[in-house]
């Protein structure tokens, strides 16, 4: 984990090319008191770290980050109101051994973020 004790993963599942984790954040991380004091946020490129882990989770192997082709940040994402987070991940292996991943971060029926990426 890059960001050592930033959320916490209590359940996450692996079917096909599907994954589906469930998050928790911790609101009295370091992160912040930077980003933002008096009104915390989940900073973007955070985001994609959390998704890129929790990949690297479940396929049992380090990934890096290639090329983000799209990220949507839909809705603010603070500790305190989004504590619990769904991730759920698409992903596909392409010929160059890197996998292509769709993945959308919500809560409920909140959608916060859609990001496209590859990851090598």
């Amino acid at each position: 984990m890059l960001i050592k004790g930033f959320y916490k993963i209590q359940k996450i599942r692996s079917h096909d090319s599907r994954i589906s984790a469930s998050i928790r954040l911790n609101p009295d991380h370091e992160v912040y008191k930077g980003h933002f004091p008096g009104q915390p946020v989940v900073p973007g490129v955070i985001q994609l770290q959390i998704v890129k882990e929790i990949l690297e989770e479940s396929l049992g192997q380090e990934l890096h980050m290639g090329k983000v082709s799209s990220a949507k940040y839909l809705k603010i994402i603070t500790p305190e109101k989004s504590g619990k987070l769904q991730i759920t991940i698409d992903y596909q292996k392409t010929d160059e051994d890197a996998y292509k991943v769709n993945a959308i971060i919500g809560s409920g029926e909140t959608i916060f973020t859609k990001v496209k990426m590859i990851l090598k």
